[in-house]
């Protein structure tokens, strides 16, 4: 696109939204940052958040940037959007939101959902479906707001995620990207279309008009209006792509689209995340298949639901000592909590952690453990075992991914604000038997939403142009021989065996003390 030589992303999360703008070399040219409120619960396991604070919050994150970056906006080519999934927003005809969102963090479930018709249980029960179904039945937020808040459910004219909420406020338009749908929506995640069968509306309890129609990740959606130009200070008709959710985002925001790149996001939640060109499937929930952020693609997902935040946990359980001398040095807890276990050896001297503080999708009574304790232990040994359960568990479901479908990494990237520790990073490296790499900047989130907007404005022809001019490389961290042979032993004498041993104890933990409960 001539003349044009900048993009703009916005990376709306749970905490905060940021706005960045980007040159066609992927250079960070002006960033600017605000916080959300933090979510709300009106009820123990509810997660909400009210969409007047994101609207706010990307006003003044788009208001920001463009007053810093002082650039000519005829030469912005667009905007690319990312925000988090799983995210219900009912509206009205106008798009103004019925009610406070429904975020990814909620657990509210559905006790006793009404029988489906007698045709749905016969198709469900021939496909041996009848156990995931049940699952999808307590936990659809659809079907909670038609039992529990019928006159909202009847004023809904669309359900929308935050993504195409933020479409509809920006250029007036009811539409969103296929990319940002993961979770329970009533997609056909092989078509990558909304589903075909009536049958999967009803499952879900929504009806199929009530959803917004779905484009291509590189789609324009529609453009700035004037009235919203005046809120946000975007230039009137700027072009508005939706990208893909958060996580597709970072895989391609580090330039992950070959599938012998895996991409590590160390986050609240920790994933690993690989690029395929077909869809594949796991029966037992144990990683996950989304749209990707390239289109015709499919974003394999692999996921520990408390990753990082296990660091967090730690430090502030066990690690005030070394906040406070991050603090009076000016630098992130992390860089000191490196330092400590610096003298502890791969293997944390036998001490082994599976990070279940969250339970597994696969298994609703999974629990976290620590064992192998001795008296040679100290708070940095169970720091290292935290590093190391989160690398063996990713590794494990690398090789369930690797055994169904091939794949086979060359390579490991890294982002995420966890991708700062050097211990973590060489850590993952050793487990993995592989070199693994930072990016030039940990902001991959949103540099993946600029991709998706530099492409879909004509910045660049191709993906691969555009991964290539806007992604760069930083350190990399190779495999040590002798970490790997101990990680290699711990890891298939050890690991791999923990969790099916303790399993039946966590069933009869459940069973005395009623938790977790069953979903």
């Amino acid at each position: 696109m001539a003349g044009k030589q900048f993009v703009i992303a916005v990376d709306s999360g749970t905490q905060s939204v940021r706005a960045i703008l980007f040159d066609s070399a992927g250079r960070e040219v002006a960033v600017a940052q605000a916080p959300h409120e933090p979510y709300f619960s009106l009820r123990p396991g509810w997660a909400e958040q009210h969409t007047a604070d994101y609207w706010a919050g990307l006003c003044a994150v788009t208001k920001a940037l463009m007053k810093k970056s002082r650039v000519n906006p005829k030469q912005i080519a667009g905007l690319g959007i990312t925000t988090q999934r799983t995210t219900v927003v009912p509206v009205d005809r106008e798009g103004k939101a019925l009610r406070p969102a429904i975020i990814w963090l909620d657990q509210r479930t559905i006790d006793d959902p009404p029988p489906l018709s007698l045709a749905a249980r016969a198709v469900f029960g021939a496909a041996g479906l009848y156990e995931a179904i049940k699952y999808v039945r307590r936990n659809s937020k659809f079907l909670w707001i038609k039992l529990n808040e019928p006159e909202i459910f009847r004023k809904t004219h669309k359900f929308m995620q935050i993504s195409g909420w933020m479409v509809k406020k920006l250029t007036g338009e009811f539409k969103d990207s296929v990319g940002m749908v993961t979770g329970m929506w009533p997609l056909d995640f092989k078509k990558l279309a909304w589903h075909s069968m009536d049958i999967a509306y009803e499952t879900f309890g929504v009806d199929p008009e009530q959803l917004v129609d779905l484009y291509p990740p590189d789609t324009i959606l529609g453009r700035v209006s004037a009235s919203a130009s005046r809120e946000t200070g975007l230039p009137a008709g700027l072009p508005v792509v939706v990208g893909a959710g958060d996580k597709q985002s970072e895989l391609l925001g580090a330039g992950g689209i070959v599938p012998n790149i895996g991409v590590i996001s160390y986050g609240t939640a920790t994933c690993m995340d690989v690029i395929s060109r077909e869809y594949v499937t796991d029966r037992g929930l144990r990683y996950f298949t989304w749209p990707g952020a390239v289109p015709r693609t499919w974003d394999i997902e692999m996921f520990i639901f408390r990753g990082f935040w296990m660091v967090t946990w730690f430090k502030q359980e066990f690690g005030f000592r070394e906040s406070l001398e991050a603090k009076k040095r000016g630098v992130a807890p992390e860089a000191i909590l490196d330092e400590v276990i610096r003298t502890i050896p791969a293997g944390s001297m036998g001490l082994m952690l599976q990070p279940h503080w969250t339970p597994m999708t696969s298994s609703r009574y999974g629990k976290g453990s620590i064992i192998g304790f001795g008296d040679v232990h100290t708070r940095a040994h169970i720091y290292r075992a935290i590093l190391e359960g989160i690398g063996y568990e990713l590794r494990r479901l690398y090789e369930l991914v690797h055994k169904k479908t091939g794949i086979t990494l060359t390579e490991i990237r890294v982002g995420g604000g966890g991708s700062q520790s050097d211990a973590a990073v060489q850590i993952a490296a050793d487990i993995f038997n592989l070199p693994v790499s930072r990016l030039a900047t940990a902001e991959i989130c949103a540099r993946g939403a600029a991709i998706d907007a530099a492409v879909g404005c004509g910045m660049f022809a191709t993906f691969e142009d555009a991964v290539a001019a806007m992604v760069k490389k930083g350190r990399t961290f190779e495999p040590i021989a002798a970490n790997r042979r101990v990680y290699d032993d711990l890891y298939g004498d050890v690991y791999v065996k923990t969790y099916p041993r303790l399993e039946p104890l966590y069933r009869r933990i459940a069973g005395i003390t009623g938790y977790p409960r069953e979903y």
